[in-house]
């Protein structure tokens, strides 16, 4: 039985100094702690301790203030994991897997415990009390989706179906496009909500990695141009094009509407309208230099250019393809491929060995041909020596027993805990390594494409960034000729390489 003052206190809505300050004095203890650790096991200690631990504290208000303090001591952990699943080679390592899912762990529960602080104000019918609380909670919940999704974006991992569900309850919870105006504390969530949609539409899978930023930048920026409105059949009848469905209950981002089966039921549903977004992509593709546009997009003409076909609904593909699973040998860096190519692409038959040299400047990686098309192929890896095989790569495929190679940039990559996919596009039916001149300059090694079914009727080249421009003739022996041209549009171009076409001079 409790002393008569203890029984006093119970009876009568006193503060309890002792039980309140528990809480906020084991987070400021851990914080402490963690400022001394490697970042792996702070990531690991603010997870199962610190977030758990403030999780404890009932009032409302304390609990969003220490989380706050939290957050901020995870923003000196999170970059540097998240630099190392960046730069890593794929497969990832299992150190930096390890390290992934680590910030993807503290990432995750700060959205949660965030997210249960925004319930319980709705729960307990306090919005109206509570309403910057509210929305403060909100918006630091979904910032750590977005975050969490963008880690997964980096190692080239599908975000979770759970993410995006929650990520659209959250929006909902705060925002009602059918009801209310968008105010102070509305506007902010919402523009966090339509750029990660943005983000996913660009389908991040098929970027380079060193775009990813510049995209994600992008699409922040254009978020303020997509407007939110409740599924409606009329709706769904105008907005043909630049138009996304988005159903909340389900784990992704939604469909365009160009790809919307007609009679598609549209109850409870949301359509993203992307008209005025278009419209901002065009102002800064048409742009006239030295003139300013709004928004002022930091980004290459080409990488706008993909971004505004995606956003129009017109990326689907082009053919059908046929599944078979032979196995390949992979080389991938414009410097490997032209090694191989220049007297390695023997095939594994015993009477072809003798061909290979002994000495390679590159390095394989075998890997299974899961499904071909006429312009492409996917290939799952098996083994082999990894790299750091980006969207963009040029990579050489060589399926075993042929000596038929494929010169191919890598369109897409995805990858989980279980394997790791390419989307390779196959670029010509014929190569060659050819010594480039130009003038007096040294020669340059290239890879020339004899013919270009995907681009047009022309032949093209490509050689290391910044060695030709535009308008430079050039001359190559090719087939035992020796070939004039002059560099023309550039097709391609990117940290590893540029890819250029051709046009005809005489010979």
């Amino acid at each position: 039985m409790g002393s008569p003052l203890e029984i006093f206190r119970e009876l009568f809505p006193f503060n309890h100094p002792v039980v309140r300050q528990k809480p906020a004095a084991a987070t400021r203890s851990l914080l402490e702690t963690i400022a001394r650790l490697a970042p792996l096991d702070a990531a690991a200690t603010l997870t199962s301790r610190g977030i758990p631990s403030i999780a404890e504290e009932s009032d409302l208000q304390i609990r969003f203030t220490l989380l706050e303090g939290l957050r901020q001591a995870a923003e000196h952990i999170l970059p540097t994991l998240e630099e190392q699943v960046m730069q890593a080679a794929l497969p990832l390592p299992g150190e930096v897997t390890n390290a992934a899912i680590h910030a993807d762990n503290l990432l995750k529960a700060l959205a949660a415990a965030y997210a249960d602080i925004a319930r319980k104000i709705c729960k307990n019918l306090l919005k109206a009390e509570l309403s910057t609380l509210h929305h403060q909670s909100i918006l630091r919940a979904i910032n750590a989706l977005t975050r969490r999704q963008f880690l997964a974006c980096r190692a080239y991992t599908a975000p979770s179906e759970t993410s995006w569900q929650m990520l659209h309850g959250l929006y909902l919870m705060a925002c009602d496009p059918g009801a209310r105006a968008l105010n102070g504390e509305t506007a902010p969530i919402e523009h966090e909500y339509l750029g990660a949609l943005l983000f996913a539409y660009m389908e991040p899978g098929k970027l380079p990695r060193t775009e990813l930023e510049a995209i994600h930048t992008c699409t922040h920026q254009l978020a303020a141009y997509a407007a939110v409105g409740e599924a409606s059949p009329e709706i769904q009848n105008k907005a043909t094009e630049s138009s996304f469905l988005v159903r909340p209950g389900e784990g992704n981002p939604g469909y365009s509407l160009t790809r919307l089966p007609v009679g598609t039921p549209l109850a409870g549903s949301l359509i993203i309208d992307c008209s005025q977004v278009m419209a901002a992509l065009d102002r800064n593709l048409s742009r006239q230099p030295g003139k300013a546009v709004q928004p002022d997009l930091d980004a290459s003409p080409s990488l706008l250019q993909n971004l505004r076909l995606v956003i129009a609904g017109k990326s689907a593909r082009r053919f059908n393809r046929t599944k078979f699973r032979p196995r390949a040998d992979l080389i991938g860096g414009l410097s490997a491929v032209i090694n191989f190519v220049n007297g390695n692409t023997c095939s594994r038959r015993a009477h072809d060995g003798i061909g290979r040299h002994e000495s390679r400047a590159f390095f394989t990686s075998e890997w299974s041909l899961v499904d071909e098309g006429p312009d492409g192929f996917r290939v799952r890896y098996i083994k082999g020596e990894k790299s750091i095989i980006g969207v963009g790569e040029l990579v050489a495929l060589q399926p075993r027993e042929s000596s038929k190679i494929h010169i191919c940039l890598v369109r897409r990559i995805a990858s989980s805990s279980a394997r790791l996919e390419l989307g390779l596009q196959l670029l010509s039916p014929q190569v060659s390594v050819v010594d480039v001149t130009s003038g007096r300059n040294a020669s340059t090694r290239g890879v020339f494409l004899h013919s270009l079914p995907a681009f047009g009727k022309f032949s093209g080249l490509i050689v290391p960034p910044g060695k030709f421009m535009s308008g430079q003739k050039i001359t190559f022996n090719s087939l035992g000729r020796t070939l004039h041209r002059q560099i023309g549009k550039c097709i391609e171009a990117n940290q590893g390489l540029e890819f250029v076409a051709l046009d005809s001079l005489p010979d």
